[in-house]
């Protein structure tokens, strides 16, 4: 069980609860990275303040789950550090990965409805520091906030928008296009200079590439292998190094 406490309480305080570690952050930590987020960047010092007073912060292991589909939507996060993994799972076990989620960005958005369940699952892929605000504190700056709230909707079409895009990739690529596309993706966003190109900053195996592209592991191995031959990969060994103008040609040239 989560346990959420007003940051105006307690300051530089971890607790243990069910093995879950909770810290709350002071203001001015806490303030500064709430200002670095896209939802809160035009807010006030004061207004920062206001949503630093509700807002605790939690910590999570690799691998562990912060929430499940189907649970309550009843806070959104913010990534002080770490990676998310959202995904959707069925009932034949298969996960679909929907996408990863990094530093000062926000997910679990879709709350706006009273009784909203969570369609998505969300689980840390290294160790992850999150900001919590609960939905009735958002509400309240909602209700005061219209420019605030056309952000949060923005941000949602910006989401929903995302999703359609990758939907009519996986549609129309091929695998070794579709993996293609996502290293692409994952090192603009994830990537940092590397001797032979960019090197991706996560954790991910074949099976979890596998996951975010609709194929299965062998389909990726061999698609990997052919980008490699491509030039378009330089290592395909975890961390992955990639060539991002060899992948850009690839994919324009597919």
């Amino acid at each position: 069980m989560a346990l959420a406490l007003p940051a105006r309480l307690l300051f530089g305080v971890s607790l243990s609860v069910s093995g879950i570690l909770i810290r709350i952050m002071n203001y001015p930590s806490l303030v500064w990275h709430l200002k670095r987020t896209e939802l809160f960047a035009d807010l006030e010092l004061a207004e920062l303040e206001q949503v630093a007073a509700a807002t605790p912060y939690r910590s999570y292991r690799p691998g562990e789950v912060i929430y499940r589909m189907d649970d309550p939507a009843d806070a959104l996060y913010f990534v002080r550090s770490g990676l998310v993994k959202i995904s959707k799972l069925f009932p034949n076990g298969k996960e679909a990965i929907l996408g990863v989620i990094g530093q000062h960005d926000t997910f679990g958005e879709l709350l706006l409805q009273p009784e909203e369940r969570r369609p998505t699952q969300a689980e840390a892929l290294e160790r992850t520091t999150l900001i919590v605000l609960p939905r009735a504190e958002l509400q309240k700056l909602l209700d005061t906030k219209p420019a605030l709230a056309m952000k949060l909707i923005r941000l949602m079409a910006a989401r929903l928008f995302e999703a359609q895009s990758w939907t009519a990739t996986v549609s129309a690529y091929s695998a070794p296009e579709r993996v293609a596309s996502l290293l692409y993706r994952l090192a603009r966003e994830f990537g940092r200079p590397h001797a032979q190109g960019v090197e991706l900053a996560l954790k991910l195996n074949q099976e979890d590439i596998a996951r975010m592209v609709g194929a299965t592991r062998e389909t990726v191995s061999h698609s990997l292998s052919k980008l490699k031959q491509e030039g378009a990969i330089s290592r395909a060994r975890t961390p992955m190094v990639v060539r991002l103008d060899e992948l850009k040609r690839y994919l324009e040239e597919e």
